[in-house]
């Protein structure tokens, strides 16, 4: 098969998580950075800016988290302003630091992060010894730091997670990855598995065959498991995770990014997508690595599936990232349910909502049978087709399945719009570009946000 059949699967959203890119400066120059390329040209998004996006999640509470990052944001001076604006706003109920945790070594300015309201630290841990890691981020005693970083987040009650990319490099240092983060205790970690944004040809020779890199994953995984640690894999196949394929999860939060970086975002396609029972959750493999090592026909393994496929055209819903243990309301979109609300029950009602940020889905059970439907909700655009039009959305609906009388069906859908325009008062918003806010590349001075 050649390159020219790839098709696109497209990536998806967490969509509870805002990830707000704040400087594109670091301390490091990793191997495998995915924004080196824009490294000290993009810029962050501007302080006032932010605080807008606070005050108009505080009417929508569309997000619970909010994440900072980068580049390597511990270096940007206004970041206690982000900070502090996050917390004073009361619109997020976590806010996160994406780090490189190399300035977590300083005591004192790991507290005064923790004091000004960070309460979830995400640090890289790419190797198990000084050697490995410095090796990586190019740069000595990076490693030393990072240790030193996560000894002082354990003086303090924050969520602590650590994040390994997956190369060649490290393939073979995945069991001692996990044993260090267990030893300065960590609970939680997360596993990509390496894209190429700028090097697609793989010049370097950091993609690793899933030959290699599967075995050590694989026993990574375990000794998580073993360890107690709370483990998610990202752009593996899930079929190559044995018996732990539930720690797959290819989600992002809506991430504030110049627009360009979602042109290049890698691209994923597989062989067995209509066959296997886990398509809707795996990505399969990424264009680059076809490219480079084929489609794996004979190493990969779709499990039967058990329902009618059909392809998907966007984004897929992820689970949210919570805490271990922090309830969660059925959706866990309250305010997306509310546009709904009153929808006649002798006609239907709303079985399931799921949102990214392209769409808000609805499944819609006819009343009196096993027939559903799916009701979609896009950004307002006069010149797309709707089935209606509110103040803020496109209306269209998909995904009819079962026996129906196409009476009630249309009924059932009249309503549903009905109510969607009667509660649609402009306070809720989609988006249908790739990023959440378009921020023009320019060299020496901050963006204008569109």
């Amino acid at each position: 098969m050649t390159a020219a059949a790839l098709r696109d699967q497209v990536h998806p959203t967490r969509f509870r998580d805002l990830a707000v890119t704040v400087d594109f400066h670091c301390n490091s120059a990793c191997t495998f950075c995915i924004v080196q390329e824009g490294m000290n040209h993009y810029r962050g998004v501007p302080l006032e800016r932010f605080a807008k996006i606070a005050d108009e999640n505080l009417r929508s509470r569309k997000y619970d988290r909010v994440v900072f990052t980068g580049g390597e944001v511990t270096l940007e001076r206004s970041l206690f302003e982000f900070v502090d604006v996050a917390r004073r706003s009361g619109a997020f109920e976590h806010v996160r630091l994406q780090t490189n945790g190399r300035k977590l070594a300083d005591p004192g300015f790991t507290a005064r992060l923790v004091d000004a309201g960070i309460d979830e630290f995400f640090v890289s841990l790419h190797g198990d010894t000084a050697a490995l890691q410095d090796a990586i981020s190019q740069r000595r005693g990076s490693f030393d730091e990072v240790i030193a970083g996560l000894a002082n987040l354990a003086t303090h009650p924050v969520r602590r997670i650590t994040n390994t990319v997956l190369h060649r490099a490290n393939a073979g240092a995945l069991v001692g990855i996990v044993d260090l983060a267990r030893a300065h205790g960590v609970s939680e970690m997360e596993l990509w598995n390496y894209l190429p944004m700028e090097d697609h040809a793989d010049e370097r020779g950091l993609i690793a065959p899933l030959g290699e890199l599967m075995p050590q994953l694989r026993a990574a995984l375990d000794r998580c498991a073993a360890s107690g640690i709370r483990a998610v894999t990202k752009y593996v196949p899930r079929c190559l995770l044995g018996a732990h394929g539930d720690t797959l999860d290819n989600s992002q939060p809506d991430t504030i990014i110049v627009e360009s970086f979602w042109n290049e975002f890698p691209r994923f396609a597989c062989l067995y997508e209509a066959l296997c029972e886990h398509s809707e959750e795996c990505l399969g493999l990424a264009h680059d690595y076809v490219r480079k090592h084929g489609w794996e026909e004979d190493t990969l393994a779709p499990a039967p599936r058990s329902r009618p496929w059909s392809p998907r055209a966007r984004a897929i819903d992820a689970r949210p990232d919570a805490p271990p243990g922090e309830p969660r309301g059925p959706s866990g979109h309250p305010a997306w349910e509310a546009l709904l609300r009153g929808l006649p029950e002798a006609l239907g009602r709303v079985e399931r909502v799921q949102l990214n940020r392209n769409q808000a889905r609805y499944t819609l059970a006819l009343a009196g049978g096993g027939a559903t439907v799916e009701l979609v909700l896009a950004a307002r655009d006069e010149a797309a087709p709707a089935l209606a039009r509110t103040r803020t959305f496109n209306v269209f609906y998909t995904q009819l399945s079962g026996t129906y009388e196409r009476g009630a069906m249309e009924r059932l859908l009249r309503a549903a719009c009905e109510r969607i325009a009667a509660h649609d008062d402009g306070s809720l918003s989609l988006d249908g570009r790739k990023g959440l806010v378009q921020l023009a590349r320019k060299r020496n001075e901050r963006p204008d946000v569109i």
